[in-house]
């Protein structure tokens, strides 16, 4: 008897050892965050701590209480709710964020564990760290007035249209006087939102110009070069120079409509004019077909030179359809090796924008 026993207690535990992975995994009831990444911009050091709170609900039947929060930094620091969390109850999580001498854009880790979920929830604290330069005359060498700036001009870099860039530019009051942005500007365009914080900038402080770029409104692509004015207190202009490159957005593609999607063929993407004159202008043909299902839209044809001119035939095609891009190359008052770079911005979500690089020789 005690036999026949053992060897059915044997048998139970090499099914147990046998099962597969899966069936021993635990299952995870995890909480539902109001969101999982919070950007609290750009932190000045001389402010101090900055708190950031993330929400979440129990949106299960079985209570749920937090017993553990693990973050990488000792730089932050978490206050969180002890409570048991019923079906429909909240859960705070305080994030403290303390800045030090390390500068950059940060990404912080907080993984939160539960009774219900072990291997636990991962949130993330995002920023700009800006320290305390050690000398702010070397820190602020570009003056626009009394205000000290880090560059000549403010690189907005890739924009995209779906949602505003923004971008905190450090500035150093060196005036004796406080320095505040007019509530109308009419000096920029409505594509551009500009603050400043503090609102009052004191003599001697630190602060932040905050410039808002809204891809969608600047209803363009590509790289431009601009110059806007803000208005201060007491009549003066700020004069800046923003740089910035946008690009349309689109959505990721499945791989199930890669060959659906409108998709633009280019007959040659790289063209050597090799030995030409200085004194003539030389003219090529490039053919764009639309080899997707879908109508192909060419946006808007651009060069990163005056001395190259595009005559487009048609910028909308059916699928299988083609059209000619003519383009004119003006050499004169060049010598040497050149290369030309013609963009191309299509609403092909796979390659939304090509360039054609045109090289020669000028003698």
């Amino acid at each position: 008897m005690k036999n026949c026993m053992f060897q059915s207690l044997a048998l139970a535990l090499l099914v147990l050892i046998c099962l597969p992975l899966g069936a021993q995994t635990l299952e995870r009831k995890t909480l539902t965050w109001e969101q999982k990444k919070i950007d609290i911009g750009a932190v000045l050091e001389e402010k101090g701590p900055v708190q950031a709170e993330f929400f979440a609900v129990n949106a299960h039947q079985d209570s749920i209480f937090i017993t553990d929060v693990i973050t990488d930094c000792g730089c932050t620091t978490v206050d969180f709710s002890k409570d048991t969390l019923m079906n429909e109850g909240i859960a705070s999580i305080k994030v403290q964020f303390d800045p030090d001498h390390r500068g950059g854009e940060f990404s912080k880790v907080i993984i939160i564990r539960t009774n219900q979920d072990i291997y636990g929830d991962t949130l993330y604290l995002e920023g700009i760290n800006m320290p305390i330069p050690e000398n702010i005359e070397m820190a602020y060498p570009h003056r626009i007035g009394n205000l000290g700036f880090k560059l000549s001009a403010i690189n907005m870099g890739n924009v995209f249209t779906n949602e505003p860039k923004i971008k905190y530019v450090e500035v150093h009051n060196f005036g004796s006087t406080e320095v505040s942005l007019e509530k109308l500007q009419a000096g920029i365009p409505a594509y551009l939102q500009v603050s400043l914080e503090p609102e009052n900038l004191q003599p001697s402080q630190r602060g932040l110009l905050i410039l808002s770029y809204d891809g969608q409104s600047k209803n363009d692509l590509g790289y431009f070069d601009e110059r806007i004015q803000l208005g201060l207190n007491d009549d003066q202009k700020l004069d800046l120079r923003v740089m910035s490159v946008v690009y349309e957005y689109f959505s990721p593609v499945p791989k199930s409509m890669e060959s659906i999607v409108p998709k633009l063929e280019i007959s040659s993407a790289e063209i050597d004019l090799k030995d030409i004159s200085a004194n003539s202008k030389v003219s090529r043909t490039v053919t764009f077909t639309n080899s997707g299902k879908e109508t192909l839209h060419i946006r808007k044809v651009s060069t990163n030179c005056n001395c190259v001119q595009t005559e487009l035939e048609n910028n909308i095609l059916e699928p299988g359809e083609s059209t000619d891009l003519k383009f004119t190359f003006d050499p004169k008052g060049r010598k040497g090796i050149d290369h030309k770079h013609i963009s191309v911005f299509s609403n092909d979500p796979l390659n939304p924008v090509r360039t054609i690089v045109v090289r020669s020789t000028v003698k």
